[in-house]
């Protein structure tokens, strides 16, 4: 019996038409996937572009330049979080002009402290930074450096200008309202009699700080009296200490500059009104005395508009006769107690002398005694050590005015740096 053929199938060469078709679908697929890797890329690239714009670029951006040098946001940034290191966090909001003056001062004090031959080794910042216990960093080497070179500019442009001695007067003081009164309490105080300086300066001065001190103010040198005076440098004291023989009460002396926290107002109501407050004129005083006199020639009908021009010392109406115009109850004003004052008193009649103690007036008298004089003193070392370091303020202050600085920030910038430093406190 004869087998059954098999019947073999044919394979067929695909048509030019199925060719094209293919080709047509693999070109598409191709063009698909190119079309994806492309809208991946671009989001890809939007997503880092926006990491880049929000989380690198603001650090990148200049802030400060100095001279020729630029300064980066995250370079001001580590400097605040050095300038503000052990403070609260509530306190780093005051820091924003603090660290940007810091990066000013000291690229001016690296750039020209080499003039003067005065450099900072890799091995002097090293261990400057040991020393301050502080990690290496790009801000806190410039800080090292900058601090080294300031000092060697102090060892060898400052501290050799400075005195070893100097003539010096020890000296206590106090300050008196009335010129009887400080005649008084000096002749009480040069008879011997028992009246003390200390617990008089203590009780009677009307100066803070020499009755926070009992009148005491210490060893003063010839030359250098704004050191040993502080806040009382702008007074006559300055210009008479070294005129005073030791020893002895001096006479009292006038201070136009002797600042105090009251003073003495002569008021007349010229009208009043339910809508409009109350006209007044006035004439404030610093010396109960003075008010006293001039109440009296305005009683005797002098012109208050010549005499406000003389004592006067509210300087918004002394050249206008002294008119307050008018004053509405519960306003506020920067004459003290004045609005309270004319509330209470009668059209056309001129006041007694009222004493106002919440406003600040200048005048009054001193009492000195210089206690003790050397003409050749030793400087106290902390005052030597002032003295230096006011000589490189001045050298640093005028380095800043000779510089090109640019400060770039704006608020928004201090801002985002001033958040940036509490962040990485934890808060």
């Amino acid at each position: 019996m004869a087998g059954k053929h098999r019947k073999e199938k044919v394979e067929r060469a695909p048509t030019k038409h199925q060719i094209s078709k293919w080709k047509k679908q693999e070109k598409l697929s191709r063009l698909i996937t190119i079309a994806t890797i492309a809208v991946v890329i671009v989001i890809a690239g939007i997503i880092a572009f926006g990491i880049y714009s929000e989380q690198v670029m603001p650090y990148q951006k200049t802030v400060i330049k100095v001279n020729d040098k630029s300064f980066s946001m995250d370079y001001y940034i580590k400097t605040m979080e050095f300038m503000s290191s052990g403070v609260t966090t509530d306190m780093i909001k005051y820091y924003p002009d603090v660290a940007a003056t810091a990066i000013e001062q000291a690229e001016l004090i690296k750039e020209k402290a080499p003039a003067f031959g005065i450099t900072a080794s890799d091995d002097e910042i090293s261990k400057e930074l040991d020393q301050m216990k502080i990690t290496p960093t790009e801000v806190t080497r410039d800080i090292a450096a900058t601090r080294i070179m300031a000092k060697k500019y102090m060892d060898q442009q400052c501290y050799p200008n400075v005195p070893q001695t100097a003539e010096q007067v020890e000296v206590e003081a106090m300050a008196l309202e009335a010129k009887g009164m400080a005649l008084d309490r000096q002749q009480k105080l040069n008879s011997g009699l028992g009246e003390n300086f200390t617990q008089s300066a203590t009780m009677l001065s009307m100066d803070p700080v020499t009755q926070g001190k009992g009148g005491y103010l210490g060893w003063i040198a010839k030359g250098y009296e704004s050191y040993g005076l502080g806040n009382l440098q702008n007074t006559i004291l300055k210009d008479v200490i070294f005129t005073l023989d030791p020893k002895k009460v001096s006479d009292p002396i006038y201070d136009p500059n002797l600042k105090k926290s009251f003073g003495y107002w002569v008021v007349e109501v010229l009208e009043k009104d339910d809508a409009k407050g109350v006209h007044a004129r006035a004439i404030l005083f610093s010396l109960k005395d003075d008010a006293d006199a001039v109440r009296a020639r305005l009683l005797n009908g002098e012109s208050w508009d010549v005499l406000a021009k003389q004592y006067s010392q509210d300087d918004s109406s002394k050249d206008n006769g002294g008119d307050l115009g008018w004053i509405q109850p519960g306003s506020t004003t920067n004459k003290g107690s004045i609005e309270r004052i004319v509330t209470t008193l009668e059209p056309n009649k001129i006041s007694e002398v009222l004493r106002d103690q919440s406003i600040t007036t200048l005048g009054g008298y001193w009492l000195v005694e210089v206690m003790n004089k050397q003409a050749d003193r030793p400087l106290d070392p902390s005052l030597r050590d002032s003295i230096a370091s006011d000589c490189l303020g001045n050298w640093v202050q005028g380095l800043l005015k000779e510089a090109k600085i640019d400060n770039l920030l704006d608020q928004t910038q201090k801002d985002f740096a001033v958040a940036k430093v509490t962040k990485d406190r934890g808060q």
